[in-house]
Formats: C-alpha cells, sequence, structure tokens
C-alpha cells in the first residue's frame, strides 16, 4: 500500500469515528507535518495547488467537484455520486493534477452491467450459481476504480463441502472453515452463496450455544474448562468414554490437534482401540527412541549441516545451493529446472513443509511451470488419506466428522471384520461408514413401517429409559 492510499484509508476511518470532530483540526494537521522522519506526509488534496477547495476552512476534507464547480466532503456516499458510491480523489492527467471521481466503497466493487456498486463475494446482480468478485483483469494506472464481474461458483470434491470464493478453496460445511470464532460455514439458502453465520435456524441450532455463537462439535469450541470439549447437547464436557479422553490427564482433547503430545505428533483416533493417542504427523517420522516426529529431508534432530532421511539416520546436507534433493534418484537437481520430473514440470520447494515449525527442507517436488498445467487434477479428486478424507457414497468427507450421516452419529473407516476397506488396490482411498458416536446410544425405531437406526445422546437415552418399560429398554444397544 502506498503513502496515499495509507492516508486515504487513515482518513476514512478518522472522518467516520469523529464525525461531531471532538479533536480539533489543527491538532490533526499538526500531525500530518513531515517535520520528523517517519511522520505521515499530508494529502495531495491538502495542498490549494492541486485542490481549490483546500483554502476553505476544514478544506483538507473536501475535494472539488467539476460538473458543478462546488466543494464536497472526501469519501462523501452519494450526491454528488450516484446512490451507494463515494467521492474519492485521483490522478488523471500527466502532470499529476488532482481531480475527483466516484468510485464504490471498499468491500465493494462496480458491475459493468449496471454501473451499480454490490458486495464482493456476494450474489451481486449474478445469477445462482455465481458470485460478484474482483475483476482482476481491468486495471488503471490513474483510477482506483475496483470493477467486478459474475464468476461461477466452483464443485468442491464432496456436496458436503462449500467452496469458498475468497481463498479459493473448499472447506467442510458446518465447520468453522475460514470464518471467524462463533461462526460455522453454510450457504445462503436463497442466494446458495457460501457465508459464514449462526442463526437460530434449524441446521445450525445443534451447533448454538448459550452465548449464541456456533461451534463445532468436539472441539474447543467455547469451553473455558482446561480439558474439555464442546458436546452434541451444546454442554462442555469431558467423559471417560469419549475417544478424545486422555488417560493420563483425564482430559479430553480435539482430534488432529496438539493436545497432549509432543513436537510433530498429533492426537489421533486410533481405528482399532477407537480411542485417541499421540502419533507422528502425516508425512513425518519419528528418530530412533525419540518422542517427538520430525518432517524428513529438514535439518530436525540431527547435527549441524545435516538432514533426516528416516527413521534411524541423518546424513550431510548433500545439496549446493539452489538446489533440491529427489530421494528416488539420491541427487540434487536446480530449482526451477526439469531435473527429474514429468514433461511441463519443474523442480520445485515441497511448500507443505513449513520452515518457522519444520526448519528449511530440502525435498525436491515437481510442480506445474505454468498456470495452465492440470496434471494434479487427477490426484485432487480423490479422497486424499493424508487429510483424513474418506469416501462415502461416492464422495469424500473428513473422517470423524458428521458428514452425511445421521445426528448422533460420524464417518469411521469401513471395516469387514478386523480388516479396513480401500476402493483401491494400493490402500490408498479409504471406504467409510457411518457409525454412532462413542458413547452414544444405538436404537432401533419404527418410521413408514421400516426400521431405522437412531444414535441418541447419554441424557436422550436416559430419559427415554425412564419412560419405557423393559421390553422396550431391551433394544436399546450400547455400541462397541
Amino acid at each position: 500500500m502506498n503513502s496515499q492510499s495509507l492516508v486515504s484509508h487513515l482518513l476514512r476511518n478518522f472522518f467516520n469515528f469523529f464525525q461531531s470532530w471532538l479533536i480539533p483540526v489543527k491538532l490533526f494537521l499538526l500531525l500530518l507535518q513531515p517535520e520528523t522522519q517517519g511522520a505521515v506526509m499530508a494529502p495531495p488534496w491538502a495542498d490549494p495547488k492541486l485542490n481549490p477547495c483546500a483554502t476553505q476552512p476544514r478544506g483538507w476534507q473536501l475535494l472539488f467537484w467539476p460538473p458543478d464547480g462546488k466543494c464536497y466532503r472526501i469519501f462523501k456516499i452519494g450526491h454528488p455520486c450516484p446512490e451507494g458510491m463515494e467521492l474519492s480523489p485521483m490522478t488523471t492527467k500527466p502532470d499529476k493534477q488532482l481531480s475527483a471521481e466516484c468510485r464504490c466503497p471498499p468491500q465493494t466493487a462496480q458491475s459493468a452491467r449496471d454501473g451499480k456498486c454490490y458486495g464482493l463475494f456476494s450474489l451481486g446482480n449474478c445469477a445462482v450459481g455465481y458470485y460478484f468478485g474482483p475483476d482482476k483483469q481491468y486495471k488503471s494506472a490513474n483510477s482506483k476504480r475496483q470493477w467486478g464481474v459474475c464468476k461461477q461458483l466452483k464443485p468442491c470434491v464432496s456436496s458436503s463441502w462449500i467452496y469458498w470464493p475468497k481463498t479459493e478453496r473448499c472447506y467442510q460445511k458446518f465447520t468453522r472453515g475460514p470464518c471467524i470464532k462463533g461462526q460455522l460455514l453454510t450457504v445462503d439458502q436463497e442466494s446458495k452463496i457460501p457465508a459464514c453465520r449462526c442463526d437460530d435456524r434449524e441446521e445450525l441450532n445443534e451447533y448454538r450455544h448459550v452465548n449464541g455463537q456456533c461451534y463445532q462439535h468436539f472441539t474447543k469450541g467455547p469451553c473455558q474448562e482446561k480439558g474439555h470439549l464442546f458436546l452434541p447437547d451444546r454442554t462442555c464436557g469431558c467423559h471417560s468414554f469419549l475417544p478424545h479422553f486422555h488417560e493420563n490427564s483425564q482430559q479430553c482433547f480435539e482430534l488432529e490437534s496438539i493436545g497432549p503430545c509432543a513436537q510433530g505428533q498429533t492426537y489421533q483416533l486410533h481405528s482399532e482401540t477407537r480411542r485417541a493417542s499421540c502419533h507422528c504427523r502425516p508425512h513425518y517420522i519419528p528418530y530412533q527412541n525419540a518422542t517427538a516426529c520430525y518432517r524428513p529431508y529438514t535439518r530436525g534432530p540431527c547435527p549441524l549441516n545435516h538432514i533426516l532421511i528416516n527413521t534411524t539416520t541423518c546424513i550431510e546436507q548433500p545439496c549446493q545451493r539452489g538446489h533440491l534433493y529427489f530421494p528416488a534418484e539420491d541427487r540434487c537437481f536446480r530449482i526451477g529446472s526439469r531435473g527429474p520430473c514429468p514433461k511441463d514440470l519443474v523442480v520445485s520447494f515441497d511448500f507443505n513443509t513449513r520452515p518457522s515449525v519444520d526448519g528449511v527442507s530440502y525435498n525436491g517436488v515437481c510442480t506445474c511451470r505454468n498456470k495452465d498445467c492440470d496434471v494434479e487434477s487427477a490426484v485432487t479428486v480423490r479422497c486424499d488419506r493424508s487429510k483424513g478424507l474418506v469416501r462415502y457414497s461416492n464422495e469424500c468427507h473428513k473422517m470423524y466428522t458428521q458428514g452425511p450421516c445421521p445426528r448422533g452419529s460420524w464417518l469411521v473407516p469401513g471395516r469387514q471384520g478386523k480388516e479396513e476397506l480401500y476402493t483401491d488396490s494400493g490402500g490408498e482411498e479409504r471406504q467409510a461408514a457411518c457409525e454412532c458416536i462413542p458413547g452414544y446410544l444405538r436404537t432401533v425405531r419404527t418410521s413408514e413401517d421400516k426400521s431405522v437406526t437412531v444414535c441418541l445422546s447419554p441424557t436422550v437415552a436416559l430419559a427415554e429409559y425412564s419412560g419405557r418399560n423393559v421390553t422396550s429398554v431391551a433394544q436399546v444397544l450400547r455400541v462397541k
């Protein structure tokens, strides 16, 4: 952001907050004087040579509007601008003379279809299935006007995942995703535009805490007490029957979080015991008898100028500056060259490694040479096991979340006996099944002359137990 844009942003906030002029204008002008190094420079519209209105009282907040020769407050929304637009400074001539233009306020853009301003990443004036996004192709050297166009919402690998235009990524529905704390990701029923919300609609009600905010189940959420999680009955607690329960600390931790684990580990659910424990993060390895886990091809626990290549071995850093290591070839290749990569791919850094956490990685990967490269398209539609995805009803879902399962149940790896089921011979993509959350009770009910299995929370099951006879209670079975 240049100095003029910075000053414009500061002034806009200043005008909105101090409309009653509680602070003397002279004090503000004093702050703008460039008397000391690093002081904020006065904006161009404060110069009478560029802005005739600058000679008037409080002229530094006025702009000259040539069509009627009058002065108007800077960033004023409405007249002399069209409805919804604000008066903003601009430079349009080679000699950098100051002028004014009407443009859309921040977080909005102008549509070329009707000339009006609409909120970015909203429906705007677009058809259902599209969103109003910034037009990145059109830019003007003089004007700061922001244009917007209708863009189609991209599909995700599963209907339970939602495409978020602002980050151009997919997130699972009813998770926090890109939302602020206390809101979950959903879709507006009318516009079909992704939205972060927490309201009393039925679909969000079960995630809504008494404080009026929404949180994912089995996360820390609003819980203040250490070791407690937000449960599906909308209370905070920790129970020994939950897979999140940690025996040593007698506390509950979120799955896939660091929890009580050491460096490079996460708190993961064991597929056979159905209890969580500490395991190395995906693509991390332990070193000898150490508890912590490390990213291969970083220094990890190795001596200076060495890198870790497996669970038992550190080797001297093999690559010269500007080169990366490919384990399969046991060689180093220059960054940006084709190296051992297929056609249209080049040697690049492994951006999945976080230098601030894992250290510098010398692992080389193959990436696209240009933006039109689509070699990874076949991989993106697979249910990536390293990201905790499993396949259910021919769609990818996050394991150990509700996903498409009924209330009170979640997705677990499918099994035949003790063997996990896979969709491929290589065992890279797991099948999933819906199962009652541990601690919930499974009961069989009749609905429309059909037997339906439902999962009841312990509190609901206890209430039903109190109101049923012994014969009916015999139908309620605890999930093993």
